[in-house]
């Protein structure tokens, strides 16, 4: 889990982690919600997949099944730009379809691949509705592991995420957090 306050190093952090993952041969694939992925490109063979057609590839919720096979079983990075969905529900419904795809892919692979999936208190939030995507999510994150499968969750705010994912974690990045809330 990687938090901090905006301008402090969060996605510069994540982007570090991707980079180190992408320079040893490693699987991975990052959930943009913002379309800040996209600078990696330029030094990386990375596919950048979502709804628009600044995308190398636009896909939907029918595609779930090939970006996992990409992603896991032929070891292609992908950036899954969720930022380019004007209907939030079509994002979430892909990002849905993708976590299980990938969950239920790894079981077998059972090779190290590795998530980050930016602000992660949009897709599960600790007060109100989480969806099926919060529930895969933190599935991924309390199970995922055992077959390789593991998940970086980014967010501002860390009082706004499931406590049933940040006790999941085995890494936990503070960057600068000032609010009361935040840093119980």
């Amino acid at each position: 889990f990687i938090t901090g306050k905006a301008e402090y190093g969060k996605s510069n952090t994540a982007g570090v982690i991707a980079e180190k993952l992408l320079d040893n041969g490693f699987g991975l694939l990052i959930v943009d919600i913002d379309g800040e992925y996209y600078k990696q490109k330029a030094a990386y063979e990375i596919l950048h997949v979502g709804g628009d057609d600044e995308c190398d590839i636009q896909v939907t919720a029918d595609h779930a099944g090939k970006i996992a096979s990409l992603s896991l079983e032929q070891n292609v990075p992908i950036i899954l730009d969720v930022s380019s969905f004007l209907d939030e529900d079509e994002a979430k419904d892909l990002l849905t379809q993708v976590a299980k795809q990938l969950f239920a892919k790894a079981k077998k692979q059972k090779q190290p691949f590795l998530m980050l999936v930016e602000e992660c208190h949009e897709w599960i939030p600790e007060k109100g509705s989480m969806g099926e995507v919060g529930k895969m999510l933190i599935k991924i994150g309390k199970r995922g592991r055992k077959h390789g499968l593991g998940i970086v969750g980014i967010s501002q705010r860390p009082a706004d995420v499931k406590k049933d994912y940040i006790t999941q974690c085995d890494w936990l990045v503070w960057h600068r957090l000032t609010w009361n809330n935040d840093t119980k």
